[in-house]
């Protein structure tokens, strides 16, 4: 890596949580104050260069040690991860890579990051995991920029992580395993998630 590179962590956190019927990232969590504290910590593990966290305003702020808090203000319609990914990058012109996470998996292990962050470099590519789009990791390009920059505020255009990644020309990895892939969207799923380790 060049001494100028700068690796950006982003977790994303944003969410509407429609369906767990409360804010997901204040769900509270073995080890830590809440899951967001636990995936911060998860990131903050990896060493990186620069930590965010997306939130949107609705939510409210909080203090998070060793992370920025960017903050949604988007009153409109949900743009999803695609918003908080062009908010990082705005946050972080010099960034040369992002490594995103989502606030909702949280059996994820560092590991599995540490493995899709070596990967991506080697590769110099645009990477995630086969069926699972997040977390990924991007070079950040003038490419990536730009369409993300074109893209929202678009009511038609596609805002979604599978369309980034297609367009940035990401590759798929295979899943090293699956439990480190389980979603919490539903208090039924959360109360499953139970039974697993958080450690990380």
């Amino acid at each position: 890596m060049k001494a100028t590179s700068q690796t950006v962590g982003l977790l994303l956190a944003g969410g509407e949580s429609r369906r767990m019927g409360k804010d997901k990232a204040l769900l509270p969590i073995e080890g830590y104050p809440d899951l967001l504290h636990r995936q911060l910590a998860l990131l903050q593990s990896l060493s990186l260069d620069r930590y965010l966290v997306s939130r949107h305003q609705r939510h409210g702020e909080l203090p998070l040690a060793g992370a920025e808090l960017l903050i949604d203000q988007n009153q409109g319609q949900h743009e999803g991860p695609l918003a908080g990914i062009a908010a990082a990058l705005n946050a972080c012109p010099d960034a040369t890579e992002l490594l995103v996470l989502p606030v909702d998996l949280p059996c994820m292990t560092r590991d599995v990051l540490e493995s899709l962050l070596e990967s991506g470099r080697r590769l110099r590519q645009g990477l995630y995991f086969e069926g699972e789009y997040l977390p990924l990791y991007l070079p950040v390009t003038s490419s990536l920029r730009s369409d993300l920059a074109q893209r929202l505020g678009q009511l038609s255009s596609d805002k979604s992580i599978r369309g980034m990644l297609r367009r940035e020309n990401a590759a798929g990895l295979p899943v090293p395993d699956s439990l480190v892939f389980t979603n919490t969207n539903t208090p039924e799923e959360w109360q499953a998630c139970q039974i697993r380790p958080h450690s990380f």
